[in-house]
């Protein structure tokens, strides 16, 4: 009988070591990235990105021997607002163009909910609508799903399509009595977690796959580590608008899903008539760790003589569908799907090259020939002109 006792103590003593051994290991498996693609560039940071090519309205691409890595394009672009007759006037912040349009007021947002914080108003306001419109006619066109999913989410859903633990600092957290079973909620950074999350704990038939979907919603971040980046304008809010684009595939599918999405953010870029560039992503500055392979999508600012990231595309292969089990069966076999996911357009951004580069002279802001249907306007006059 003490020779039980002492075994079932020992038992216990052991359980706990185990316990605490495993969370030590989950910890830092949590930390563990996706396995990069072979062709993924070599490098520390954003200088060794690879620019994969780089289009101006009115010209096309840039042949390929202009091309290299970090800034190398740049050289090449223009040197005045694109769609102004001439450069023979000094080029407006995006920040003091909105205001002279009466279209953007991070002021009064300030005074309601803080820095970081806008009013959009009027044609401004209008011309996100029509971008929006834009986008989402092509997708549905496409054949593309619509999704309106939560915009608050469990921690589950962020650590699954690993933005935790990387990211938490970025996001936040609600957590009130009022909240169901006082569980902590988090607002979306992107509608990417609850989107993959509708397939969570779930094994699709093979037959139906892929699934290819796309959520127009608001977004939400903290931007912790960025003070005094971007504080004018509207570049880096807490609060912002995205169309998300997602796959949900089988493994020998998201190769081609994550080149359809490329194509898709060029298409709109062309749309809209903005030189850009498309990076190849390298190691050190991969955006997250489930990234298998990433390009970011570079629209030039020609009245600051900087590209600025307006969209990025992830093939993230099985490392999300792993944490959130996502499966398929069916005459292919079974395992776990690849995710594919891809920021459609973010508003505020798209919005910001707009105005850069169609600014004019006297002030004024020609409206994309591709948006000027819904915002029933050719050009955006300054307020009182």
């Amino acid at each position: 009988r003490e020779k039980g006792r002492e075994l079932r103590e020992r038992g216990r003593v052991l359980e706990h070591e185990l316990g605490t051994v495993v969370a030590e290991w989950q910890q830092i498996m949590d930390w563990f990235p996706n396995w990069p693609h072979p062709d993924m560039p070599a490098g520390a940071g954003e200088e060794d990105n690879v620019e994969e090519n780089a289009w101006i309205p009115g010209q096309g691409y840039l042949a390929a021997d202009k091309l290299g890595r970090g800034n190398t394009t740049a050289q090449y672009m223009p040197t005045r607002p694109l769609h102004a007759p001439d450069d023979a006037f000094e080029p407006l912040h995006h920040a003091d163009l909105g205001v002279k349009l009466g279209g953007i007021n991070t002021l009064q947002g300030g005074q309601v909910s803080g820095s970081r914080f806008a009013y959009l108003r009027g044609d401004v306001a209008r011309m996100q609508y029509a971008l929006s419109q834009l986008l989402i006619d092509e997708l549905l066109a496409r054949g593309y799903e619509m999704l309106v999913p939560p915009l608050l989410v469990r921690e589950r859903s962020l650590y699954g399509t690993s933005h935790f633990p990387e990211g938490r600092d970025q996001v936040y957290a609600i957590k009130t009595d009022n909240v169901e079973e006082g569980a902590e909620l988090f607002l979306v950074g992107s509608s990417e977690p609850a989107n993959f999350s509708y397939f969570m704990d779930q094994t699709l038939d093979s037959a139906e796959l892929p699934v290819k979907l796309f959520a127009y919603t608001a977004c939400f971040r903290s931007e912790a580590g960025s003070w005094g980046q971007d504080v004018k304008g509207i570049k880096r809010m807490h609060q912002f608008d995205k169309i998300e684009m997602n796959a949900v595939c089988l493994p020998d599918q998201s190769e081609a899903l994550y080149e359809e999405f490329g194509q898709i953010n060029e298409w709109l870029l062309q749309e809209l008539a903005l030189p850009y560039r498309v990076v190849d992503k390298c190691h050190g500055d991969a955006g997250y760790l489930a990234s298998h392979r990433q390009r970011d999508v570079e629209v030039w600012m020609s009245g600051t003589g900087e590209f600025m990231e307006v969209m990025t595309d992830t093939n993230a292969t099985d490392y999300q569908a792993r944490r959130l089990n996502i499966r398929y069966k069916g005459a292919s076999g079974r395992g776990f799907c690849h995710l594919v996911n891809d920021t459609g357009c973010a508003m505020g951004r798209l919005l910001i090259a707009i105005l850069d580069n169609y600014q004019q002279p006297d002030g004024s802001v020609q409206v994309p020939a591709a948006l000027q249907r819904v915002v029933q306007k050719s050009i955006l006059q300054p307020k009182g002109a």
